[in-house]
């Protein structure tokens, strides 16, 4: 997240530099298994007699749960064919039909994402569980749109990450519903399965709030378009993770509530952050809490927690703030140090996110090596975008971030949310940084390379839940959310194939003309 876009800048030459050189191997230069899908296809054993769609196909679904799935594909197979097709129960099919069905998937690991497409005189799709079906349906569709015939054989794939995702600053910029539909559409081909919405930030509060009507931005989502979208999401097998940044980033918050602005003790106002050693700042928060919580379905909510002080939450700043001290002394004991405030915060809203069933996440720049007396609950998830400072770079503004692999022996899971290069950013010096041609990230980084340059080994990476293309919108009168729909095409399908696997499945040349001919949705 580029909040700090002049910090960015400065450090942003060794970041590349620590990517472009540790990132990964560089393309295997072997041709790209057929048939051909994006993201490409893990395991395709050739045989027996192949498909032909039939000219009055039918699509078979053997239980009523994929009867959706079904229908929507047999819908988008006819668009993209010109032919008629129909989606009725059933769990076997003629010559040029296909079967929809749901059940083991040999060869596969223990993931519902898992499927398998057996390519015979019928087209048998089989997912471990609807997720997978689903999948089968997205690749089936890309192979058909290339031709009405499929060579005989069995695909077998699942995704080398659990989660695979797209993050939109809607905060920064509102981006409407059409939009966001559009993007879901495009995640659900791309086997893309989370997407998060950043919901507040400097320009608005994008929520409808019964309870403080006055934080609402004039361009929010009501709660009825909420509930839409997460339904709409979830039959293109997309999850959606809210956040509503805290303590800091609430300007869209704090311009409503200009008596809770943190105040240093020269007097300085800050309109992002909020004074987390007044009583009345946690009451804000639990109401905003509590009336959103409940209204999402999904397994998450992410809480921020990052950039609280403008210094990058190096914790000499505090000193500029001897409230936040006095606070954690008087609440955690006389050896509690001023950033515990912080970090008891988090645990704070981490309890009454559990409270609601859910699973709390944050951004780890506030989480420094050495600092505090608290720790930060380990089943919070923490998506990691900033070494915060390097060593081999030290600079005064940053505090020295807690690594990936610290975190994982600490029992986080963690999300790679790397500067570079999972980051579009509309606008601002930060833009000229992370917008480097999604050819790079296609030959040099994968998930398991973190923004320091460091790579988890197998058995850390087995606690990295994957990657997402985080869209930032730094300066809103840059680019429409139309125009920026067209800017992230290429780095979605990227990180669509790296997320997903294999790395790399052809030169980026030919996943670009391959993606262009087959990855958006009809």
């Amino acid at each position: 997240m580029i909040k700090n876009p002049a910090a960015r800048f400065a450090v942003a030459g060794a970041l590349l530099l620590s990517v472009l050189t540790v990132g990964g191997t560089g393309p295997s230069g072997a041709e790209p298994v057929a048939p051909q899908a994006v993201p490409a296809l893990r395991s395709w054993a050739p045989g027996g007699p192949g498909f032909t769609l039939g000219a009055q196909a039918r699509v078979h679904y053997a239980e009523n749960s994929l009867r959706d799935i079904a229908t929507g594909f047999a819908a988008e197979l006819g668009a993209a064919t010109g032919q008629a097709v129909v989606a009725q129960p059933g769990s076997a099919g003629a010559p040029g039909d296909i079967v929809l069905r749901t059940g083991p998937v040999p060869a596969a690991p223990d993931t519902p994402e898992a499927y398998r497409i057996e390519v015979s005189a019928a087209l048998e799709l089989s997912g471990a569980g609807p997720a997978g079906a689903f999948y089968a349906t997205r690749s089936a569709l890309q192979l058909l749109r290339r031709a009405a015939a499929v060579p005989g054989g069995t695909v077998t794939d699942w995704p080398d990450y659990a989660e695979r995702g797209l993050m939109l600053d809607v905060g920064r910029e509102f981006m409407p519903v059409p939009m966001l539909r559009a993007q879901i559409r495009r995640m659900g081909m791309l086997k893309l399965n989370l997407l998060h919405l950043h919901l507040s930030d400097s320009f608005g509060f994008r929520l409808e709030s019964t309870r403080h009507p006055e934080i609402t931005a004039p361009e929010h989502y009501s709660k009825q378009d909420i509930r839409e979208l997460i339904a709409y999401a979830a039959a293109h097998q997309v999850e959606i993770v809210p956040e509503v940044d805290f303590p800091g980033h609430m300007n869209g918050i704090l311009a409503a509530h200009p008596d809770l602005k943190l105040r240093s003790a020269a007097g300085a106002v800050s309109d992002a952050a909020i004074d987390i050693s007044d009583p009345r700042s946690y009451d804000l928060m639990r109401d905003i809490l509590e009336e959103f919580l409940p209204l999402f379905s999904g397994r998450y909510w992410h809480l921020g927690a990052d950039e609280f002080l403008l210094n990058g939450m190096k914790v000499a700043g505090y000193e500029d703030y001897p409230q936040l001290g006095a606070y954690a002394r008087a609440t955690y004991g006389g050896h509690a140090e001023p950033v515990d405030a912080f970090l008891g915060l988090i645990n704070w809203g981490a309890a009454i996110v559990r409270e609601h069933g859910k699973r709390p996440r944050i951004w780890n720049d506030g989480l420094h090596t050495g600092a505090g007396t608290l720790t930060v609950d380990s089943d919070v998830v923490v998506d990691y975008w900033s070494r915060a400072g390097i060593p081999q770079l030290p600079l005064p503004f940053f505090g020295i971030a807690r690594t990936p692999q610290d975190l994982v022996a600490a029992g986080h899971q963690v999300k790679n949310a790397a500067f570079l290069p999972t980051y579009y950013v509309a606008g601002g010096p930060a833009g000229l940084i992370a917008n480097q041609p999604p050819v790079l990230g296609y030959e040099l980084w994968d998930p398991a390379v973190f923004v320091d340059g460091t790579r988890l080994t197998p058995a850390q990476n087995a606690a990295n839940l994957g990657a997402s293309l985080h869209v930032w919108c730094d300066d809103p009168t840059v680019q429409t959310p139309d125009q920026i729909a067209g800017s992230i095409t290429m780095p979605l399908r990227v990180m669509a194939q790296k997320t997903w696997g294999p790395a790399h499945p052809g030169s980026y040349a030919e996943f670009a003309a391959l993606s262009d001919a087959i990855a958006e949705p009809i």
